[in-house]
């Protein structure tokens, strides 16, 4: 099958050629992070999040993909220069079937903003900020492993969000991606109170 892709976003173009280099049935995470270095934090969190930011439905992925998110966001937050993976979780496969069918998905989104999207903000792109931004992709990548029913689309659409402002080099788009963030893990915190409340009334001080 053959791809065009678009010129003018580097995410892409990034997406389009993962499908292009690796025709196997199954692609390890390993191999999509392969050659990229210290480029490969956005990527890579990018690849975890859109299996759960898309209307796929895929049952238990959330915790295999809450894993390797919250491995790669600590290691932004500690200031690692490259990404780093165990043997198990770097071996982890994607059926290419289903990665092709999310990258051409997340595709049709990314032709709508990919005149918008452009290097600016370098400040969001230091290294304090990168660590910074790390504890909060750690935060979000532990709810998503979490056992909450329909608790992993929001917080994935932020880290997607993160994810293309970190490749695009857009301060401006992380910027809005944190506080997608905050606004969502604000909710779903206020409701799983709320639930609490409900649920375990006797347990909460009069």
């Amino acid at each position: 099958m053959s791809y065009s892709a678009p010129t003018k976003l580097h995410t892409s173009k990034l997406l389009l050629d993962i499908l292009q280099q690796h025709q196997e049935e199954k692609i390890a995470l390993k191999d999509i992070l392969q050659g990229m270095g210290d480029r490969a934090f956005g990527p890579a969190l990018l690849i975890c999040a859109i299996p759960e930011a898309l209307p796929i439905p895929i049952v238990g992925v959330s915790a295999i993909i809450g894993i390797p998110l919250m491995l790669v966001s600590g290691q932004l937050f500690l200031g690692f220069k490259k990404v780093w993976l165990p043997k198990r979780i770097g071996n982890f496969s994607f059926e290419r079937k289903f990665l092709e069918k999310a990258i051409l998905t997340m595709l049709r989104y990314l032709k709508k903003i990919e005149r918008v999207i452009k290097p600016r903000w370098q400040f969001m792109s230091s290294p304090i900020a990168n660590r910074l931004l790390g504890l909060l992709l750690l935060v979000l990548g532990v709810v998503i492993a979490l056992p909450i029913p329909f608790g992993n689309f929001l917080p994935a659409i932020a880290i997607v969000i993160i994810s293309l402002g970190t490749i695009e080099k857009d301060g401006l788009v992380i910027a809005i991606g944190i506080l997608a963030a905050i606004v969502i893990l604000t909710i779903m915190a206020s409701a799983i109170a709320a639930l609490f409340y409900v649920v375990f009334p006797v347990l909460l001080p009069r």
